[in-house]
């Protein structure tokens, strides 16, 4: 049975996800589980859809091993520990994409793997999705008691979390000869750019530069509208959303972190507004929502908010210019921090005072921690540079006493 995930937008603006089948029918328990276990905890639309994409990956596993849980269960038998095994094995594995890469399909035979935080998260929502189920269709001689055994089989089977303060990010961080030659390559006429038209490659390099130069979140920057530049005072919001009824992607863009304002240069306002003016609005149907970033291209979605996808497709365009995979938003939101840093210690300003600025800048709480991890390459630098420093007064001092013995 082909599994596709579906995304609807309700009447109150709200965002839903459910599973469908091949002919489009909600599966009921995925369904009932959503609106249940997931939607009861006011989880936002987004960690919903990747719940759902957990239970799908179950489901693919289900027809590799040729089994199925829910007669299994209405006749009373559980997953046992070999079963379970397998099933944390299969879901490490990477999910094929084929034709417009919702559908599910088997697993690529080439031992690709997803990492270890989905892993995690895979196997907690399976887990507790095989609870609900199991409770739901087992006759009254399985007690509630094996039913938890085998989730807390499964939890078991779970890697061990990474801790976000020690992991070592430097594959994020780009270096600062690479974030050129891509600014480079996009410039509007460039023979090196993947767009095609004038209007597109404006736009596409204003996304690029303010993604470089405010450190903001791909959805942030999708999220932005032209009321949230204010021209006179130069400045930029990043504003919360969720479930805007003005927005008619199913798939949202959402802000996840706390709203903040940014000061802008006079040459980037003077850029947005040009763009606005003498590109977006001469767009078809862009003047109906308030939304910076539009599509471009001919067709149905001409003149709507840029989507995920498309957003996303662009990102490996961009990567693609210097064949170089670490080329992504979230690579520049770090690479926005380590200048942030550099700039900070040009200017004398202390760690305390860098942190709570930089939590500000970021939309975190200042209490969270989280500057501290996106300033780990700057401090890992200056450790290098103190050590080496030590070195060399070491080897000086060596050197001068064997020249004056």
């Amino acid at each position: 049975m082909d599994i596709s995930m579906r995304r609807f937008i309700g009447a109150d603006g709200e965002r839903y996800a459910v599973l469908v089948d091949s002919s489009g029918v909600p599966l009921y328990y995925p369904t009932l589980f959503t609106t249940w276990h997931l939607r009861s905890r006011s989880l936002a639309a987004n960690s919903i859809a990747n719940a759902l994409s957990a239970i799908k990956a179950l489901h693919v596993w289900e027809a590799q091993v040729g089994i199925d849980l829910m007669p299994l269960f209405s006749q009373g038998e559980l997953l046992g520990e070999e079963r379970v095994r397998g099933l944390s094995d299969f879901l490490q594995l990477a999910l094929a994409p084929g034709g417009s890469g919702k559908k599910v399909v088997s697993i690529t035979r080439r031992a690709k793997t997803v990492g270890t935080s989905n892993h995690y998260f895979r196997l907690t929502v399976v887990a507790d999705y095989l609870g609900f189920l199991a409770k739901r269709l087992c006759p009254s001689n399985r007690t509630d008691r094996e039913v938890e055994l085998m989730v807390a089989s499964i939890r078991a089977h779970r890697p061990s979390k990474p801790n976000k303060s020690v992991l070592d990010k430097d594959e994020r961080y780009l270096d600062e000869a690479v974030v050129e030659a891509v600014e480079q390559a996009l410039r509007p006429g460039s023979e090196h750019n993947p767009a095609k038209g004038h209007a597109v490659q404006v736009r596409n390099a204003l996304m690029f530069m303010i993604l470089r130069l405010t450190g903001v979140r791909r959805g942030e920057l999708l999220n932005l509208k032209i009321d949230d530049v204010d021209f006179a005072k130069n400045t930029l919001r990043v504003v919360r959303r969720p479930d805007s009824k003005g927005d008619s992607r199913a798939h949202q863009p959402t802000a996840k972190t706390r709203q903040r304002t940014f000061p802008l240069a006079q040459e980037l306002i003077a850029r947005i507004h040009e763009y606005v003016l003498r590109y977006r609005n001469k767009v078809p149907g862009a003047k109906k929502h308030g939304y910076l970033f539009v599509t471009h291209k001919e067709g149905p979605t001409q003149g709507r908010p840029l989507s995920i996808s498309a957003f996303q497709k662009w990102m490996l365009d961009v990567a693609s210019i210097i064949e170089d995979s670490s080329v992504h938003a979230h690579a520049l939101r770090h690479h926005w921090n380590y200048e942030f840093s550099q700039h900070c210690d040009a200017m004398g300003i202390s760690p305390a005072a860098e942190e709570k600025t930089r939590s500000y800048l970021m939309g975190w709480e200042e209490t969270s921690g989280t500057a501290r991890t996106y300033d780990k390459r700057h401090i890992k630098q200056k450790a290098a540079e103190a050590v080496l420093a030590l070195q060399i007064k070491h080897l000086k001092k060596s050197s001068n006493e064997v020249a004056g013995g």
